[in-house]
């Protein structure tokens, strides 16, 4: 996405309970140290190591059953071929073996454009579910300071992708940024009958000319299996009864299980599109979010909360060197978690148009440790 970036203070709201307790928790993860009662926290390397030999960014990606990773991206020409708004990709391959990439499908293949001349198509999340693949694209205006619409396509193959033509999923930039829940190779973690997506009101991330409100709030819904593409049979998170969470269709009443109000020291809004992964060695869920000069991080026991924000690891301000950057569109691919959950892959990006002094467009990755305790 090739916009400006930048990018912490605050308070931290956590399934609607206020975390004063929270703030003071943000110091940089790479300048502290671990201890075995301490909570959990990810510390990642202050630059990628691994790099696929890609041009774009964003990349939300799932695991499918084939044992390869399909990931989205958006503003580039992917592993070759035409630049384009937005392109799938399959990657094969391992950080530690090498990654291979190979473009799917671009553009027009993929979906539509909702809202008027100038808005371009994102990506924003992805799911494998068995043996089908879901892309959650929204539409983005020409300064990246608004998403209103979104839609979601399927595929079986990743070539061939099918989308309802006569109307957007979501509109109204009310849970437009979708981003699916990571349930691993094929979502065989995933508990029941239900796929599980987050969503972000209004932008992707601050959205700086103020157009619309910043998104502090990390919404919640689920579908059924077989009924992603179904509006009509999405509930979204209402709040909890006895320690249960309450689901209702009624879109208008949708409660966050995450709400950050932080500022980071440029002013910026600290929740964005990012991942979230369900870690099962560690029984935990990790959302991955940016201000872009700082990663954030949160974790939670359940999909619904309460979510803990875990720490932030602080980059500087601009410029940046190639030794030590941050970035947006956070992800932990579930397919490079180990399996005792205490080491993964972070994926981020610069853009080449950014102020930063450098740049980072291709899908690349990082190490990441989780230490502490998950309880």
């Amino acid at each position: 996405m090739r916009s400006r970036l930048l990018g912490i203070a605050g308070g931290v709201v956590v399934a609607l309970v206020s975390c004063t307790a929270c703030v003071g928790a943000s110091a940089p993860a790479h300048r502290q140290t671990s201890s075995a009662g301490a909570p959990l926290r990810l510390e990642v390397a202050d630059a990628p190591t691994v790099r696929a030999g890609a041009d774009g960014d964003l990349w939300p990606n799932c695991w499918a059953s084939d044992g390869a990773l399909y990931a989205a991206y958006g503003d580039g020409k992917g592993f070759g071929g035409a630049p384009s708004d937005i392109g799938v990709t399959r990657i094969t391959g391992t950080p530690e073996t090498g990654l291979h990439g190979t473009n799917l499908a671009q553009g027009n293949e993929l979906g539509q454009v909702w809202s008027g001349a100038g808005y371009t198509r994102k990506p924003t999340g992805m799911a494998c579910v068995g043996n089908r693949k879901y892309l959650a694209i929204e539409d983005l205006a020409p300064d990246f300071n608004k998403a209103p619409a979104s839609t979601i396509a399927s595929s079986t193959d990743g070539v061939h992708w099918k989308w309802d033509t006569t109307k957007p999923m979501f509109s109204g930039g009310v849970f437009t940024t979708v981003m699916f829940l990571d349930y691993g190779k094929a979502d065989r973690e995933a508990p029941g009958d239900y796929v599980y997506a987050y969503g972000l009101d209004g932008n992707w991330r601050d959205s700086y000319s103020h157009v619309v409100p910043d998104p502090t709030q990390l919404f919640l819904a689920r579908v059924p299996r077989n009924a992603v593409q179904d509006r009509a049979k999405w509930e979204f998170y209402q709040g909890s009864s006895r320690g249960k969470p309450v689901w209702g269709s009624a879109i208008a009443d949708k409660r966050p299980v995450l709400t950050d109000t932080r500022r980071s020291p440029q002013g910026n809004s600290v929740i964005s599109q990012g991942g979230i992964v369900y870690v099962p060695a560690l029984r935990t869920y990790v959302y991955t979010s940016w201000s872009e000069n700082t990663f954030e991080f949160y974790a939670a026991p359940q999909p619904w909360g309460p979510w803990r924000h875990t720490n932030s690891v602080d980059f500087g301000a601009y410029p940046w060197t190639t030794a030590k950057f941050g970035g947006y569109g956070l992800s932990l691919p579930s397919k490079f978690i180990a399996p005792n959950g205490r080491t993964a892959w972070l994926q981020s990006n610069v853009c080449p148009c950014a102020p930063a002094g450098m740049s980072d467009y291709d899908f690349s990755l990082r190490t990441v440790r989780l230490v502490g305790s998950v309880r």
